[in-house]
């Protein structure tokens, strides 16, 4: 199944929430039963500068390439 997920992760952010990174991290998991095809990073509880790196850093670590853009910068 192809996957989009639209976003605002704050992982490691103090005062946000995990739940946006942890969906991430766990459709990267399910690969190759979900195709994680783009990230889309808009403002949440977390600013969408901060979540954008927060996915780009959850993806470096993981060894993923998946593209990420920006969405909304206000909510």
């Amino acid at each position: 199944m192809r996957l989009i997920i639209d976003c605002d992760p704050g992982n490691g952010v103090p005062g946000a929430n995990v739940d946006d990174g942890l969906a991430l991290a766990l459709a990267l998991a399910a690969k190759p039963q979900l195709q994680l095809e783009l990230i889309s990073i808009v403002a949440g509880n977390t600013p969408r500068e901060v979540g954008f790196a927060v996915a780009t850093e959850l993806l470096a670590q993981s060894g993923y390439q998946v593209p990420v853009a920006l969405g909304a910068a206000v909510s």
